[in-house]
């Protein structure tokens, strides 16, 4: 019976859109945020929504790459912008970001609680040290995207 990677799969899930423990959720934070708003900085080189987004995206590749066995990155750059900010460019974004989550999502729902203390093709690292890294990456990037949307109301 997988417990542990239940639990996890579920802060997963309300890490993307459900009632999360840090009060906010991706979906929520991203709702109404348009490409406008999404490519704004607070700085100059600083970054975005818009390259938070697709950082997650990376990481949530990279991730689910190293769950199935792959140590390959990601066949796209980390922080990459497209060549157009438009509506129609963000709205893209925003469907790779949610099939990343699935991605990811289904690499995890083959993991057995039996492998979570083992190594994943990284040896020093472990099934369980990757899956907890990642959901700490994603709200960590999370509360920089509700600092940056507070910031542009």
């Amino acid at each position: 019976m997988a417990i542990e990677i239940n639990r996890i799969l579920k802060l997963f899930a309300d890490l993307q859109h459900g009632d999360c423990w840090i009060g906010n959720n991706f979906k929520t934070t991203l709702h109404g945020v348009d490409a406008a708003m999404a490519a704004e900085t607070i700085f100059e080189n600083a970054n975005s929504i818009w390259h938070l987004t697709t950082h997650i995206i990376y990481w949530r590749t990279t991730v689910a790459n190293r769950l199935t066995g792959s140590e390959n990155p990601p066949p796209f750059k980390d922080f990459v912008l497209p060549d157009a900010l438009t509506d129609a460019s963000w709205k893209q974004t925003l469907l790779d970001f949610e099939a990343a989550y699935h991605a990811l999502r289904a690499a995890m729902l083959a993991i057995k609680d039996e492998q979570l203390d083992k190594p994943t093709v990284r040896k020093d690292q472990t099934y369980y040290q990757l899956l907890m890294g990642s959901l700490q990456h994603d709200a960590y990037h999370l509360g920089q995207m509700v600092l940056l949307k507070n910031n542009a109301i």
